[in-house]
């Protein structure tokens, strides 16, 4: 229901946790979040997708789905990221006080390799952390 609006064309990875938000009993979001294994923190979770449906864009809801879930894994000790290209998502939460922007720019500006052969190589992306 919710691949038709999210501009990533690789599968989702099962092994994430998924997400979904209503709004007066409809539904209209969709998040998932990915343990992201790294060689020195061991407590990293990475928003997978984040799609919320055309009827309820640019009123904020995202935003809220997103804090939501990542004030859930912070109160575990987790550090929570977010990575997008996604014009609009990055405006606002450049906008936050309680996200840090960790990296902005090409991806042809990061290390050789990341996300190579990819549809996102060319585009400005950008990186937050959840304070």
């Amino acid at each position: 229901m919710f691949a038709k609006h999210h501009y990533l064309s690789h599968s989702h990875n099962n092994a994430a946790h998924v997400y979904v938000a209503f709004i007066n009993d409809v539904l209209a979001g969709f998040l998932s979040v990915l343990h992201f294994p790294h060689p020195s923190a061991k407590n990293i979770k990475k928003v997978h997708r984040l799609v919320i449906l055309p009827d309820y864009q640019g009123a904020g809801f995202g935003i809220r789905f997103l804090d939501e879930i990542g004030y859930l894994y912070k109160k575990q000790d987790f550090r929570y990221f977010i990575m997008t290209s996604a014009p609009s998502l990055i405006h606002a939460l450049k906008k936050r006080t309680h996200w840090a922007c960790k990296r902005y720019g090409r991806v042809s500006e990061a290390k050789k390799g990341v996300l190579e052969g990819t549809t996102s190589k060319k585009r400005i992306t950008a990186s937050f952390e959840l304070k």
